[in-house]
């Protein structure tokens, strides 16, 4: 149960000077905790005294006033150190989350799409704050509740260690039950956590197909299905309330079982005066305050179980916690600060300029789970600096020979390399901004259009005269002029407003943006014009041809390979390879294949037709 506190001593090793002062507050509090009861029975003593003869009122005032300064040295404490400790949990809780982030971002693409991404959101958010409420209770309830009922016992231990043991025998009861229902509490935790994630990628896919669901009037049957996936966690997550609510007043009952002893054996002790009556309420004072804290004991047992079914379902998604070397001065202090926070974030790249060599040797690749490959033993050599177009049938390998390129996913044999190196060796620093990419969907974030292109919070990672080349680039100068704010113009969630063909066009200013302030060596466009009509994908291959082609100086000349199964831009290219299944149909270059009797040309002369059987209808 507590292994998963000693994973995450990283985490509380960024927060080690707040844990330490809430500690230090800690230790204060629990020393002078016994200070009020014992003080006010002493305070009645000295009343009682009072009243006959034996004391001064002096004596009752200044055993008042030892009361009230009893009082704050244990409240003033309390509440430093549950100020240190409470934002020490909330730092660790930020920690977490950002590392669990940070690691889905790292994990292999198949593993991503393994995953749900309602489930991963779930982990990231729900569990994180289920670990944070073990953690607080492991930091806080330690001190609150472990050395507090530990002053309380040991006081009442001197003053009479016989009726302490005959009231405190309920207690091991207690803690045994505790630790039997910890593998209810753990499978009880789990089940919920896991509703929870089904509910949440439900929401997630549904709100997601909003449009489709109101199109096809299925909104009832997606309210239908949320709501059955909320009865469920509803359920599981009940059945945790009722285990851990039914286990408190068992906790609470068995705790308080030994009041009745004391109200019996304490009573006795006073008629026979082996105690005098500010003892005896001192006595009972000091129990009293052990009791309401004492139950919850077994209860932190029960939060550190649920805290450790979250961490299980949590670790697999951690990237390694940052180090404490290279933090601010005293950075463990600051209630504020998150781990890395103030580490610049520096883009390194070492690559050098100009066009990079693609090579591929023998490339087999299968989609993760699929029952046979999506390339067989491909080998393709491009130049540096080349533009190649590369098309086929549908399922014929384009979008696959995208995805081996940039090792999204890792090859079943063969080597993809870069100018000569394999690409599962070169380090970050030289892979960052080496490869532009544009695929057949450009995802588009809420935000600018400059933060989408550089994808930088503040798109602050690029100059506006680069942009405005890129923008040229990619076509997309006119439209930016007309924004209502130019490169600033807020696009909404997933580009909503703003068309499919600007979508697409962003899209390709930020593949070659990749490197800025420089140009990627390797271009690799899946399918990018789709959405954009014939006349303007060929004014774009243009312009890409123009900026990056054998007319650019070599420091901005680029490496283009554009995968679609529209041939306009492919006049333009230096060689096209022609995908059937897998293989390699033929390669040559567009006039070559055009005027043979293969499959492109088959494919140009059908594209042909087509194009001016639209031109007919729309001058008819």
């Amino acid at each position: 149960m507590l292994s998963f506190l000693w994973e995450m001593r990283p985490y509380f090793r960024q927060v080690a000077g707040q844990l330490a002062l809430g500690s230090v507050a800690g230790i204060i509090m629990n020393t002078a905790v016994v200070l009020p009861a014992i003080l006010l029975g002493r305070a009645i003593d000295r009343a009682l005294s009072l009243g006959r003869g034996e004391a001064t009122a002096a004596d009752v005032g200044w055993a008042a006033l030892a009361f009230i300064g009893g009082t704050l040295l244990t409240e003033v404490p309390r509440i430093a150190k549950r100020w240190w400790l409470m934002t020490a949990n909330a730092r660790i809780r930020a920690n977490v989350r950002a590392d669990a982030f940070r690691g889905v971002l790292a994990w292999p693409m198949a593993d991503v799409q393994r995953t749900p991404l309602g489930d991963l959101m779930a982990r990231i958010g729900g569990d994180v704050e289920v670990l944070g409420v073990g953690v607080r209770e492991f930091t806080i309830e330690t001190w609150d509740t472990v050395l507090f009922s530990l002053s309380f016992v040991v006081a009442l231990l001197v003053i009479d260690p016989g009726l302490t043991l005959l009231a405190l025998s309920p207690v091991p009861l207690a803690m045994i039950l505790a630790h039997a229902t910890g593998r209810w509490v753990v499978g009880r935790t789990t089940r919920a956590r896991e509703a929870i994630a089904d509910l949440t990628s439900a929401i997630q896919e549904h709100l997601a197909g909003i449009r489709v669901l109101r199109l096809f009037g299925r909104a009832s049957a997606s309210v239908e299905r949320v709501a059955a996936l909320s009865r469920r966690f509803a359920e599981r997550n009940l059945s945790v309330i009722r285990l851990k609510g039914g286990l408190q007043p068992v906790y609470t009952t068995l705790m308080t079982g030994g009041v009745l002893l004391i109200v019996w054996q304490g009573s006795e002790r006073v008629i026979a005066g082996a105690m005098t009556v500010g003892a005896f309420v001192a006595y009972l004072e000091l129990f009293l305050r052990f009791v309401n804290r004492g139950h919850r004991i077994p209860q932190l047992v029960n939060s550190l179980q649920s805290g450790a079914a979250a961490y299980a379902r949590l670790r697999p998604l951690l990237a390694p916690a940052l180090a404490v070397e290279g933090e601010p001065p005293r950075a463990s202090f600051h209630p504020g600060h998150l781990a890395g926070a103030a580490r610049p974030i520096v883009r390194a790249l070492t690559r050098r300029t100009g066009p990079a060599a693609l090579s591929l040797r023998d490339v087999t690749f299968r989609y993760p789970g699929a029952p046979t490959p999506a390339l067989r033993g491909l080998s393709l050599d491009v130049p540096a600096g080349a533009l190649i177009g590369v098309t086929g049938p549908v399922g014929s390998g384009k979008s696959a020979l995208t995805r081996a390129i940039l090792g999204i996913y890792p090859l079943e044999s063969g080597a993809v390399l870069i100018d000569d190196r394999p690409l599962a060796e070169l380090p970050d620093g030289e892979r960052t901004g080496l490869v532009g990419y544009l695929p057949q969907n450009a995802f588009l974030f809420s935000g600018s259009l400059r933060e989408n292109v550089v994808l930088a919070p503040d798109g602050a990672a690029a100059a506006d005269d680069f942009l405005t080349r890129v923008m040229r680039f990619a076509v997309l100068e006119e439209d930016v002029r007309a924004f209502p704010r130019g490169l600033d113009t807020e696009i909404g969630e997933l580009g909503i407003r703003i068309s499919g063909g600007q979508r697409q066009r962003v899209g390709l200013a930020r593949a070659i943006a990749a490197a800025a302030p420089g140009y990627p060596g390797l271009l690799v466009l899946d399918d990018p014009f789709s959405a954009v009509d014939v006349g303007t994908e060929a004014r774009i291959v243009a312009a890409l041809r123009h900026a990056f082609g054998p007319g650019a100086p070599l420091e901005q000349r680029v490496t283009i390979v554009v995968c679609s199964h529209r041939l306009a831009a492919f006049p333009y290219a230096d060689a096209v390879v022609v995908l059937r299944e897998g293989r390699i149909e033929e390669t040559g270059t567009h006039a070559e294949l055009a005027a043979s009797e293969g499959l492109y040309a088959r494919i140009y002369r059908a594209q042909r037709v087509a194009e001016m059987t639209v031109v007919d209808g729309a001058l008819r």
